[in-house]
């Protein structure tokens, strides 16, 4: 069969049928956001129980990473996608029927589970589909576009949960990602060069060549600064969209429940925007840009949130909006941990070292959601009954360590990080490396 050209409109077919496999996982990974006070309320527990939903999840797919990467460098994108939305779907299906704690606590480390293994395999089929100079944008888009899911669970997810019941509403879930799982294992083709056949693959080696590998990519400083700039752009917003952004605008702001959803919904059609723009600019500006951008994102969602905590509430549209603004823009700026990663290592390496990179704002976000609700717990407010202004602006300083550790590390390894994007754009000039995925 002859090749298909890369960037073609197959090569946007190829995406949009990947993409539907994000979108599902991040669906499924905010699910609980929108029903947290009723599953506080559902399971009858604790503030630090109810986070301990969360960020078990999150730990689980910070875990699930390294092996989601060699797994996926093994075998491709299409298998790891069909296997991540089976694995949500279980997860999903046993929350449905989960009448204690503990089986549901299981069921959201089964979700963190398959949604490890959606997004790297992702970004690794737009490495193979799309000429290297739109990569950058195409991230920047899956990322964004994905997170779409975060107003399908605030939406259409809580409507069919009001209509009918929780049982329903996760049940229905868990087939939907059958049904993509299903389209995604027919339909996906992973290489323009020979649509019938599967990417290559690096050849089989044993468990020792595979972890020695691992530990080559892991001290690579583009992979290092991939994992601090994920760590420190994208937990805020993570922490708002999917457990306490409800409990917080609720307490301290006053709004009502559909000011919240409006609220929030609007924060990830400002993702999307803010990414077309984050990525066109980091394409035309690869080293300088990307810092400025990373620095500049942290810096806004700092400033905002300190301005708030220490201003009384509720707060001024302007301010809400600027705050609303910058965690935005930090979760676009958080598909620049990619573009770190992939061009400091070889393709054959591409989906270890995403998946190192990827840990850092699930492991931050982890940190944070159990900081959150361990801080809340300290005070006294164990269940939504008691959140209130104080409680939550005490509990949100979690935030601060996170920023202040992550900005340290991104800032002593960023020099080594440029010196070799340097002399790898160097060899590349002289013809001694290849982009070829």
């Amino acid at each position: 069969m002859s090749t298909i050209r890369r960037g073609s409109p197959m090569a946007y077919a190829m995406w949009a049928l990947a993409l539907g496999g994000y979108i599902f996982a991040a669906t499924c990974r905010s699910s609980l956001s929108a029903t947290g006070i009723q599953a506080a309320l559902y399971f009858d527990i604790s503030s630090s129980a109810l986070s301990s939903f969360v960020y078990l999840q999150l730990f689980v797919y910070a875990i699930m990473q390294i092996p989601a990467g060699m797994l996926l460098d093994r075998f491709g994108p299409k298998a790891m996608i069909v296997a991540g939305c089976c694995l949500m779907s279980l997860g999903q299906g046993l929350l449905a029927v989960s009448t204690v704690t503990g089986m549901a606590v299981v069921a959201r480390a089964i979700v963190g589970a398959g949604d490890a293994l959606i997004f790297i395999s992702v970004i690794r089929l737009l490495a193979a589909w799309f000429p290297l100079r739109r990569l950058p944008l195409m991230n920047q888009l899956t990322g964004q576009i994905g997170n779409l899911g975060q107003i399908i669970s605030v939406y259409p997810f809580v409507w069919v949960m009001n209509l009918t019941s929780w049982q329903t509403a996760f049940l229905s879930l868990a087939g939907v990602g059958l049904m993509i799982a299903f389209c995604v294992m027919t339909l996906l083709r992973e290489s323009p060069a020979n649509p019938s056949a599967p990417a290559i693959r690096p050849p089989v080696g044993t468990g020792h060549h595979a972890i020695r590998n691992l530990g080559t990519v892991a001290r690579i400083p583009g992979t290092v600064c991939g994992f601090w700039v994920h760590s420190i752009t994208w937990f805020s917003n993570t922490m708002m969209n999917q457990l306490w952004g409800f409990p917080f605008l609720l307490a301290v702001e006053r709004y009502s429940y559909a000011q919240a959803s409006a609220y929030l919904a609007s924060g990830t059609l400002s993702c999307v925007v803010l990414a077309m723009f984050f990525g066109r600019f980091a394409s035309s500006h690869p080293v300088r840009g990307r810092v400025l951008l990373v620095y500049g994102t942290v810096g806004a969602q700092m400033l905002c949130w300190t301005i708030l905590l220490l201003t009384e509430g509720p707060h001024s549209r302007v301010l809400m909006i600027a705050l609303l603004l910058a965690i935005s823009s930090g979760m676009a700026a958080s598909s620049l941990a990619f573009d770190f990663a992939r061009e400091a290592n070889a393709p054959r390496d591409l989906g270890t070292a995403t998946g190192l990179a990827n840990i850092g704002g699930f492991l931050s976000s982890g940190l944070v959601l159990l900081g959150v609700g361990l801080l809340l717990d300290w005070q006294g407010a164990d269940n939504p009954n008691l959140y209130s202004d104080h409680t939550m602006r005490i509990a949100v300083l979690a935030q601060y360590p996170i920023w202040i550790i992550g900005l340290i590390g991104f800032s002593v390894m960023l020099p080594k990080a440029l010196r070799n994007l340097r002399q790898r754009n160097a060899e590349i000039s002289a013809g001694s490396w290849t982009n070829e995925y």
